[in-house]
């Protein structure tokens, strides 16, 4: 597979669960399902969040040593976040983003490692 979209993939996807767990944590108790509201719950939001964070360090990482070094960093700060807050944020909301985004990410690790 082309080193260009496994790393799209991995971290587009990455990056909106990551900021899709955060922004779950930030809303009012009241707000969030039912199993975010205890502290277990939180807690494993918070720790699945840092997992895709650190998937979107791995992604990253193989776009510097595969992709010329401007195409990570320009998706970090600009094609990522676009990308979430544009469509996936509209389309599947806070807990379905981080869901699916996870699912994705997860997935998306599996390509990182075979064309590493």
């Amino acid at each position: 597979m082309d080193p260009i979209l496994v790393f799209l993939l991995s971290g587009a996807f990455s990056m909106s669960a990551a900021i899709s767990a955060s922004k779950l944590l930030k809303r009012p108790l009241e707000d969030r399902p039912r199993w975010a509201q205890s502290v277990t719950g939180a807690r494993n939001v918070l720790l699945v969040g840092n997992l895709f964070g650190l998937i979107l360090v791995a992604a990253m990482w193989f776009g510097l040593t595969h992709l010329t070094w401007w195409i990570p960093v320009l998706c970090l700060f600009i094609t990522f976040p676009v990308l979430h807050v544009l469509i996936l944020e509209r389309l599947l909301g806070d807990v379905k983003g981080m869901v699916f985004g996870g699912l994705v990410a997860l997935a998306s690790t599996l390509l990182l490692g075979l064309n590493w």
